[in-house]
């Protein structure tokens, strides 16, 4: 039973460092596929398959960019 309480009772902190970088990195792969959905929108490669990929990656970083926003308004504040 001592062992089950000690496990359940941790906790995760992550780093200041962390969120920073992967914040980095979720804006970088944000913009990169972005960027290419609109190249790609214009020309013969465009179709339904290419689209619903796009927005699948797309929505997610942009709702984690969101959260970052946030994050770093309520640091301000």
């Amino acid at each position: 039973m001592g062992i089950v309480a000690a496990l359940s009772n941790t906790q995760n902190l992550f780093p200041m460092e962390v969120i920073t970088q992967t914040g980095a990195l979720a804006t970088a792969s944000l913009i990169i596929s972005l960027f290419i959905a609109l190249l790609i929108s214009d020309s013969k490669y465009w179709n339904k398959w290419t689209s619903s990929t796009l927005e699948g990656s797309s929505y997610p970083l942009l709702i984690t960019f969101v959260f970052i926003v946030v994050y770093k308004a309520m640091l301000i504040l």
